[in-house]
């Protein structure tokens, strides 16, 4: 697909979108807060529109995500049905808790975390 490219006037983000199959892969560098929210959303909601099989959000060169970015992954999973279309792999400790404490993962089930791109595609072929 390609890498898309974005800069806030105060922080360094990036997205690029990769097929791995299974998954489309939206990979985010940089700073994730909502002043580059509204971009994030937009370069999403187009590869949501091309129907991928699975979705994997590679947050593993992130530095800070806050509420604004895990909003918009959380309404993509809602959106496509809360089951395994959704994925989510490179999370800091940090925003791991985050991804927990608000109930997205862990306790009552919930997206699929991996470790690393490489964990999440040697998961599904197996």
């Amino acid at each position: 697909m390609g890498v898309l490219t974005g800069v806030s006037q105060m922080q360094y983000f990036r997205v690029s979108i990769e097929d791995h199959p299974p998954f489309t892969v939206v990979k985010v560098w940089g700073e994730l807060d909502i002043a580059v929210e509204a971009e994030f959303r937009k370069h999403v909601e187009e590869t949501v529109e091309q129907d991928p099989a699975r979705l994997l959000f590679d947050l593993s060169e992130l530095r800070l995500m806050d509420s604004s970015g895990v909003r918009v992954i959380l309404d993509v999973y809602r959106r496509l049905g809360m089951g395994d279309r959704v994925a989510v792999c490179g999370l800091s400790p940090r925003i791991e808790r985050s991804f927990y404490l608000l109930g997205i993962t862990g306790r009552m089930g919930g997206m699929t975390i991996y470790s690393t791109l490489e964990n999440a595609l040697t998961a599904v072929r197996s």
